[in-house]
């Protein structure tokens, strides 16, 4: 029975009501951090940080902040990652402007980052040359830059989109000792070139492509219809390109006498790639003990044996 004169209620779409709404929703579509997501996207329209989100949790949204919103979850929904909607991410101690161009930056690569830096401060000298090879976004490249400002970092990448977008960070981040270089890592030319142009290096490190096409096909929507394929993707089980890397940097003997070399890759392929390696380090074996003027295969913290390493120290006398 209808009540005269009695006015249908309205929800009022307030932050705390968006909040509940959304992480609901994502929660139920298997988002893993839907929170946080919610968190993030609602930030972003409303102009707020997370804190302030819940200063102003009875604020209502106006229709075209709610309409904002309402496109950024449909996205979510669809798989398309948090950072690509933002195009932000901060790692390390860095902010990045990413989008489809360019591997959304992984903790794990965060972790080859670390360990390089506390090797490195025990050598109590500063690099002057610096190689990253398949640079994606520039993070590494950009992390090294900013912390050793005086050295020379070079970030080579096949993709001249994802240089477009290293570029575009080193501007963010004020960096302006990068050289950034449109190659392919594949072709021995490009390592004559760094022989003759900067001769060896003191750090070099790389994280290319190691996802073989059957993994690729099994890998969460997020990553395989959103993320470049070029920068995952690799021929040989994955092995092509990082083979093709250390090949030329011992053929073109790049590693200066007292140097770091680390490679990311997946679980088990740096015995694959390099069988010179004949130890396993778990990430947690004590800096001033690990092995050196050989290859070993390094673990992150899950346990798994994935950056190939090699950590050149001679004497003057040598």
């Amino acid at each position: 029975m209808q009540v005269i004169g009695q006015e249908k209620k309205e929800i009022l779409w307030s932050v705390r009501e968006i909040l509940n709404w959304t992480t609901k929703r994502f929660s139920e579509s298997g988002i893993e951090t839907p929170l946080l997501d919610t968190q993030l996207l609602l930030s972003r329209v409303l102009n707020l940080s997370k804190i302030q989100l819940y200063i102003e949790i009875d604020k209502p949204l106006t229709e075209k902040e709610r309409n904002l919103f309402r496109e950024l979850v449909k996205k979510r929904l669809k798989g398309e990652p948090v950072s690509y909607l933002l195009n932000e991410k901060y790692w390390h101690d860095i902010k990045l402007y990413v989008d489809n161009r360019v591997l959304i930056p992984r903790p794990e690569t965060e972790t080859m980052l670390d360990f390089v830096l506390q090797k490195y401060k025990l050598k109590n000298e500063k690099p002057k040359v610096i190689f990253d090879l398949c640079t994606g976004s520039g993070c590494l490249a950009i992390a090294l830059a900013k912390k050793y400002p005086e050295a020379k970092v070079v970030g080579i990448d096949l993709s001249k989109d994802a240089i477009d977008v290293c570029i575009k960070n080193a501007e963010l981040n004020s960096v302006s000792n990068v050289t950034w270089i449109n190659a392919d890592v594949t072709n021995i030319d490009l390592f004559k070139m760094l022989s003759l142009e900067y001769k060896k290096a003191d750090i070099i490190v790389s994280n290319p492509p190691y996802v073989t096409e059957e993994e690729w096909q099994k890998l969460d929507v997020g990553v395989k219809d959103f993320e470049p394929k070029i920068a995952l993707v690799c021929d040989d089980n994955g092995l092509k390109i990082g083979k093709n890397i250390l090949q030329n940097i011992i053929q073109f003997e790049l590693l200066n006498k007292n140097s770091i070399f680390s490679m990311e890759l997946a679980e088990k392929q740096p015995q694959k790639i390099c069988n010179s390696v004949s130890k396993v380090i778990q990430i947690n074996h004590p800096m001033w003990n690990l092995p050196l003027n050989e290859w070993f295969a390094l673990c992150d913290y899950e346990g798994k044996d994935r950056f190939l390493v090699r950590i050149e120290q001679h004497s003057e006398i040598e």
